[in-house]
């Protein structure tokens, strides 16, 4: 078989998804928006069945709701709702350095700093909330239970992450926050005091700095 029609196909819905996601993560497709199975079928060229199941992931994963008699919605997150997902990632990040107990090698601390200033150096919400993911999940890396890693990898990598990154605007100011909140927490990690460390996460968990 040849290896080209070896390759698994994705799914037609796996495409509308994306597209819907992007739209709604970048800001395209506003908060509150409705989200429309005909109109969306219609300017995406495919049937109201692919549609239907990726508004469907999307309510899953929180990026849309669905109102009964309504319809679907771009999520407009609350306070609240933001604040629920840095109390579990923040948890499950505790819980993380907690085990690997803040002891770090120098070339860990190193691509600490790396990531602190390829943060810094930004552009746009994407290239920060990347650099930041990175930051966490490497402090975190240190813990010994593959499976809460892969939980926490997992909160991070939902869109939803992505969405709080963009609600708040980018400016010197906020690239300035999270650089120092990021040198004081690789200051107590470099000399492996981890109860000063912990409490220095709460910087990092308010109001996506």
């Amino acid at each position: 078989m040849p290896a080209q029609a070896a390759r698994k196909v994705r799914p037609l819905s796996e495409h509308v998804y994306d597209r819907i996601s992007n739209d709604i993560v970048n800001g395209v497709v506003a908060p509150g928006a409705p989200l429309v199975q005909e109109q969306i079928a219609e300017e995406y060229g495919v049937s109201r069945t692919p549609v239907r199941d990726a508004l469907t992931r999307l309510v899953h994963e929180g990026l849309a709701t669905l109102e009964p008699g309504a319809g679907y919605f771009a999520t407009a997150l609350t306070r609240s709702e933001v604040e629920e997902v840095y109390e579990v990632r923040k948890a499950l990040e505790v819980m993380a350095i907690r085990q690997g107990g803040a002891k770090y090698s120098d070339l860990e601390l190193a691509r600490l700093e790396l990531l602190i200033a390829e943060g810094s150096a930004s552009t746009d919400a994407e290239e920060l909330f990347t650099a930041t993911r990175a930051f966490h999940l490497s402090l975190a890396a240190t813990s010994p239970n593959s499976f809460l890693l892969k939980t926490l990898q997992t909160v991070w990598d939902n869109p939803v992450q992505r969405l709080i990154s963009r609600s708040y605007p980018l400016d010197q100011g906020k690239l300035d926050r999270v650089a120092d909140a990021h040198r004081k927490i690789v200051a107590a990690a470099r000399a492996g005091d981890l109860e000063a460390l912990i409490p220095l996460l709460d910087l990092c968990h308010v109001k996506d700095q």
